[in-house]
């Protein structure tokens, strides 16, 4: 009876133990599909990442195509400034010249004196020089001679003065006209470039604000993988600790059945030493096997 009892614990230690199993295995198998779920959920998010890492690369690359882009325009923009200032100073220098010879001339009388025919005078000096070579003449008619010569040839001086300063006059005002045209130009430059540099610095700030938005994606992509890899991580050890438990427990339900199949086993070597014994005593002879049978286990 002791070892039926015994038996029946087994039994009843290796259903349970089968039930514990069955709850481990289906265990098991929940936190596997879980783990999958979560495999399949970071293999999707990082390709949302990688595809925003592409995107943000290319914003990257254009923004500092951007970079180089305004800094030209800037350099250009320091230039043409430096430029103009330069076209202003000597645009003031020249006027300041103009001034002063307009006021010369109009002093002067140059442009009258200027319209006066030199050849003329030329002409009439020619012809008093040639009376005084050609004629006898009295010393008061030869003094008076020999002053119309010097004021005739002080008039051409004076034409000739009054025409140069008259062609400076017109070339100083063609050089003062030609600046005022570069310094318009050059400020239409500095505008179109200033309209550049603005275009260019809004839409700088469009892209890297672009780039902020990505970073924020790519960020919380990240910590989103992080989360659901520390996720799998447990996971893993948590189905190694279920494995090895079950392993334990396959283990001991192994042997458990060994045992309980002993025990059966020799419960009935016991029934029939049993039988065999009272068979002896009955004088009822036994065959060699239950002969071996009963000394076996005398034995």
């Amino acid at each position: 009876m002791q070892g039926q009892s015994k038996i029946t614990e087994l039994r009843k230690e290796a259903d349970e133990i089968a039930k514990q199993l069955e709850d481990l295995r289906s265990e098991i198998v929940r936190l596997k599909e879980e783990r999958r779920r979560l495999i399949d959920e970071v293999k999707g998010l990082r390709q949302q990442r990688r595809v925003l890492i592409d995107e943000k690369r290319k914003l990257v690359e254009r923004l500092k195509t951007l970079r180089d882009e305004r800094k030209r325009v800037l350099d250009a923009l320091a230039r043409l400034k430096e430029e103009r200032k330069k076209a202003r100073e000597e645009l003031i220098i020249k006027r300041d010249q103009l001034r002063v010879l307009q006021n010369l001339v109009a002093k002067e009388g140059g442009s009258n004196i200027a319209k006066v025919s030199v050849k003329r005078l030329q002409k009439r000096i020619e012809e008093l020089e040639m009376i005084m070579q050609t004629r006898l003449l009295a010393p008061e008619e030869e003094r008076r001679i020999i002053d119309e010569i010097a004021r005739l040839e002080e008039i051409v001086e004076r034409v000739k003065k009054a025409r140069q300063q008259v062609l400076s006059l017109i070339e100083l005002k063609a050089e003062v006209k030609a600046l005022i045209l570069r310094n318009r130009e050059l400020t239409e430059k500095i505008n179109e470039l200033r309209e550049k540099a603005g275009r260019l610095k809004a839409e700088l700030g469009e892209v890297t604000r672009a780039i902020e938005d990505y970073n924020s994606k790519i960020n919380e992509l990240t910590v989103k993988i992080d989360e659901r890899s520390k996720a799998i991580d447990e996971l893993t050890v948590k189905i190694d600790e279920l494995q090895s438990k079950r392993r334990e427990l396959e283990k001991k339900l192994a042997e458990i059945k060994f045992a309980i199949a002993k025990g059966v086993e020799l419960e009935e070597i016991e029934r029939k030493k049993k039988e065999l014994t009272e068979k002896m005593k009955r004088g009822e002879p036994l065959t060699l096997e239950e002969l071996k049978l009963l000394y076996g286990v005398l034995d």
